[in-house]
C-alpha cells in the first residue's frame, strides 16, 4: 500500500490508490491521543518489546533501518518517498538524508521530504525547505509552508487555505485540507467546511468522494467529532468507482483510533455482494489495518497472504496491514520479506517493522 504521506502524491502522477499516505470520538469511539486509545497502542508495543530478546530487536531494528537508508537512493522516486517517509520512526538517521531529500529532482520526493521535516519539526532544516514554498508544484509549495509552520516559523498559513477552496486539482485541495488537520489550528475549521461544500469543475464523483473524506479527517483533528458520521459512511461504497475512498476511510479510522467504527469495520470486511462474493481484498487489508491501528484485536492470517500473494500492489498492503496489527506473527512474516527482490515491497516491509518495533503513528 502506497504511504498515507505520498497517496496525493500517486493519484495524482500515476492514478494508484492510497499510502500512503493520512481519529476521534464518536459515539462511543475515542479519539487520537484519548487516553484509553492511547495506552492501548503504548501497552501493545510495550508487551510485544517485552516479549523480544533487546539484542534481536536490535537486530530487526538496525535490519529495517538499514532497507531504508539504503532504498533512500532507489532510482524509483516512489521508493525513495516510501523510505524516507518510513525513517520518520528513526529522526536521527533520517535527518542526515533530508538535504538532498529536500533538493530531489521528483516533487513527490520533495514533498515528502518537507513534510517529515515538520512532522518531526526538525527546525534546522528550515532553511533548506524555504525555497520549497515557492515550488512550481503545488503538492511541494503546501508541505513546505506545512514544514514552516509546524517549526514555529511564522510564514504565511493563508496559501493553504486558497489551495483547498480553489486549486482545480481535487488531488491539491485533498493535500491541503490533510495539512492543515496536521497543522491543528481549529481556526482553520470554517474554511474547511466552507470547502467541503464547493465544487470542483471537472473533478469525477470518486475525486469529490476522496475530497470529502480527507476534509473530514481535517476536521476531526481539529475537534469536529460529527465528521466522523462522513468517515463511517464513506466506508460503503455506492459504485466501484468510490472503493479508494473507502480504503482511505478505513484507514483514517484506524489511524485516529475510532474504536465506535469497529463494528461496522468488521461488518465492511465480512460483507458479500448479491453474488455472493466479498469485498475486494484491498478493502479487506485496509479493514483489517485499521482494526490493528486502533488496538482491536484481528487475525494476522489474510495480511499474511496478502503479503505472500503474487500481485506487487496486494503484497504492499499486506506488509502495512501487518505493521498496524503488530506481535510476534506479524514480525516473522515481515521479517522473512525484507530481503524480497522487489524494492516497493521492502521499503514497506521496512516502514512496518520499524511501525512495530517503535510503536509508530500509522499516519
Amino acid at each position: 500500500m502506497k504511504s498515507p504521506i505520498y497517496k496525493f502524491l500517486i493519484m495524482a502522477t500515476v492514478g494508484g490508490m492510497l499510502s500512503l499516505p493520512a481519529g476521534c470520538r464518536g459515539d462511543g469511539g475515542e479519539k487520537e491521543g484519548s487516553a484509553s486509545s492511547r495506552d492501548s497502542a503504548l501497552q501493545a508495543a510495550t508487551s510485544l518489546n517485552a516479549t523480544l530478546d533487546p539484542v534481536e530487536r536490535s537486530r530487526l531494528r538496525e535490519a529495517a533501518i538499514g532497507v531504508l537508508l539504503e532504498l533512500s537512493q532507489s532510482e524509483d522516486p516512489q521508493v525513495r518517498a516510501n523510505a524516507i517517509e518510513g525513517l520518520l520512526a528513526a529522526p536521527a538517521r533520517l535527518e542526515a538524508l533530508l538535504p538532498a531529500a529536500l533538493a530531489d529532482p521528483n516533487a513527490g520526493v520533495r514533498t515528502v521530504a518537507a513534510m517529515a521535516v515538520g512532522k518531526v519539526k526538525m527546525a534546522e532544516m528550515l532553511e533548506a525547505v524555504r525555497p520549497l514554498t515557492k515550488d512550481d508544484s503545488p503538492f511541494v509549495k503546501a508541505a513546505a509552508i506545512y514544514a514552516m509552520r509546524a517549526c514555529g516559523d511564522g510564514i504565511d498559513p493563508t496559501p493553504l487555505g486558497a489551495m483547498v477552496t480553489g486549486d482545480p486539482s481535487p488531488r491539491v485541495r485533498a493535500h491541503a485540507a490533510y495539512l492543515l488537520g496536521e497543522l491543528g489550528d481549529k481556526g482553520t475549521s470554517s474554511l474547511l467546511r466552507e470547502a467541503v461544500q464547493l465544487d470542483v469543475p471537472r473533478a469525477n464523483p470518486a475525486e469529490m468522494k476522496v475530497l470529502s473524506v480527507q476534509i473530514a479527517e481535517a476536521l476531526v483533528k481539529l475537534g469536529d467529532d460529527s465528521q466522523l458520521h462522513t468517515l463511517r459512511a464513506a466506508l460503503y461504497p455506492a459504485t466501484p468507482d468510490e472503493l479508494d475512498a473507502t480504503v482511505l476511510a478505513a484507514q483514517i479510522l484506524g489511524s485516529l483510533r475510532d474504536r465506535g467504527s469497529e463494528g461496522q469495520l468488521r461488518n465492511l470486511a465480512s460483507m458479500r455482494d448479491p453474488t455472493g462474493s466479498l469485498m475486494p481484498v484491498e478493502v479487506r487489508i485496509a479493514v483489517a489495518g485499521a482494526l490493528g491501528g486502533m488496538g482491536a484485536q484481528v487475525s494476522t492470517a489474510e495480511s499474511e497472504a496478502a503479503l505472500a500473494s503474487g500481485r506487487e500492489t496486494t503484497r504492499m498492503q499486506g506488509a502495512w496491514a501487518l505493521g498496524q496489527i503488530g506481535g510476534p506473527a506479524s514480525l516473522r512474516a515481515l521479517e522473512e520479506a525484507l530481503g524480497d527482490p522487489s524494492d516497493r515491497l521492502r521499503v514497506t516491509v521496512g516502514t512496518a517493522l520499524l511501525r512495530i518495533l517503535e510503536g509508530g503513528p500509522s499516519r
